[in-house]
C-alpha cells in the first residue's frame, strides 16, 4: 500500500525552488500502475515498485506533490519477474478507459504478436518492454527483451515503445546505438521513447552520443524520468530536439522514494540520504531532485517559457495526438 508522507520540508522545497519553474500543465509520460493481485510468483516484497497504484492514487498523489497543476498521465505497466502479464495488461486497459488517458502494456518475449495486436485494437497506446525479462538484464541487447516481431506490430499500428536500454554503458554502448539506428529506420512508424534521458542517469553515457542520438530523427523521443544529473538534462535541452523531450517522473515507487540518484566515475545508484552533522541531511523525493536538476539545466541552456511548456505537456500532446487534459 502506498503511504508516503508529504512533509513541511517537502513543501518548503516545492515553494522555494520548484513552483515558479513547473508550468501550469504537467503531463507525465513515465509513471507506473500496479496491483498486487497481479504479482504472480514475484517475491520482491520490499520492492518500491509494488505499491498498489491505480489511476486515482496517481492523481491524488500528484495533486499533492505538484499543487495547483493541471495533470495528465501516460500509464505504464510495472515490469516484474513472475508477474501475471495478461491480468496486469487488462488492468492497464481498464484504467486507461476509466480516466480517458493512454496506457502502455507490459510485453515480455513470451507475449505473442496476436496478443499485442488484440490489446492495441482495444485501445492500448503502446508497449513497455523491460530488460529484466531477458536472460542477461545487465548486458542484453534490445531484441533480447523486445523481439523484432513486437516492433513490427507496434510499427503496423503506429504505437509508442518506451525503451529502457540495457548494458552497463547504456546509450554509450556501441551495440545499443547501432541497433537503435537500425530499428528506427526499419520501423519508422514506431514512436520510440527512450526512458530516463536515454538511460543517462550518469551523463557520461550521453556526452559522446548526444549528436548521433539527435540525428536519429523525429520518431525518437526522450523522457526525463528519475534522472538527477543536471548535465544529462542540459545535453538534451541544448543538442536534442526540444520538441522531442517529454516530462516523466517514474512515480510512484521510484520517483517518490526519498533520496536521489547519484553518480561517480561511470556509475550511478540510488542514495537515500544520510544524517549530516554539518548541514540538514533530510532527503526529499527523487522527483523533486529530478526537477531541481531540470531547472538548473534549463537555466544553463537558456530555455524559454514556451520550451518548458512543450517539455512538460505540449510534446506529449503531439506524441499521442489527443486531448490529454479534460
Amino acid at each position: 500500500m502506498f503511504s508516503v508522507e508529504y512533509t513541511d520540508y517537502d513543501r518548503e522545497i516545492w515553494e522555494a525552488e520548484l513552483e515558479s519553474f513547473v508550468p501550469d500543465k504537467l503531463f507525465d509520460v513515465h509513471c507506473h500502475l500496479w496491483d498486487e493481485a497481479h504479482a504472480g510468483s514475484n517475491t520482491e516484497v520490499d520492492s518500491c515498485l509494488r505499491y498498489n497504484t491505480d489511476g486515482k492514487v496517481m492523481f491524488d498523489w500528484s495533486r499533492q506533490i505538484y499543487p495547483n497543476r493541471k495533470l495528465g498521465f501516460y500509464f505504464l505497466g510495472t515490469p516484474l519477474l513472475g508477474m501475471d502479464v495478461a491480468k496486469h495488461n487488462e488492468f492497464l486497459l481498464q484504467e486507461s478507459t476509466t480516466h480517458a488517458l493512454p496506457a502502455a502494456m507490459i510485453v515480455t518475449p513470451q507475449v505473442t504478436a496476436d496478443q499485442i495486436a488484440a490489446l492495441l485494437e482495444r485501445g492500448i497506446a503502446g508497449l513497455k518492454p523491460y530488460r529484466v525479462f531477458s536472460n542477461d538484464p545487465a548486458e542484453c541487447s534490445i531484441a533480447d527483451y523486445l523481439p523484432e516481431y513486437q516492433m513490427e506490430v507496434a510499427n503496423a499500428y503506429g504505437k509508442a515503445i518506451t525503451l529502457h536500454l540495457s548494458k552497463r554503458h547504456g546509450i554509450a554502448a556501441p551495440e545499443n546505438m547501432r541497433d537503435l539506428a537500425i530499428y528506427v529506420k526499419k520501423y519508422p512508424k514506431v514512436k520510440w521513447i527512450l526512458a530516463h534521458c536515454a538511460r543517462a542517469f550518469n551523463s557520461f553515457t550521453l556526452e559522446g552520443q548526444i549528436h548521433r542520438l539527435a540525428e536519429l530523427g523525429d520518431n525518437v523521443w526522450c523522457d526525463t524520468s528519475a534522472v538527477c544529473d543536471p548535465y544529462s538534462h542540459f545535453l538534451l535541452m541544448k543538442y536534442f530536439n526540444i520538441r522531442r523531450i517529454l516530462f516523466g517522473s517514474d512515480n510512484i515507487g521510484a520517483g517518490s522514494d526519498r533520496g536521489s540518484y547519484i553518480t561517480w566515475g561511470r556509475a550511478w545508484a540510488f542514495f537515500p540520504g544520510s544524517p549530516c552533522p554539518h548541514c540538514d541531511g533530510r532527503a526529499t523525493f527523487v522527483i523533486y531532485e529530478q526537477l531541481r536538476a531540470m531547472k538548473k539545466a534549463a537555466d544553463m541552456a537558456g530555455l524559454s517559457k514556451a520550451d518548458l511548456e512543450a517539455i512538460f505537456s505540449g510534446n506529449a500532446h503531439d506524441l499521442f495526438g489527443a486531448a490529454l487534459f479534460s
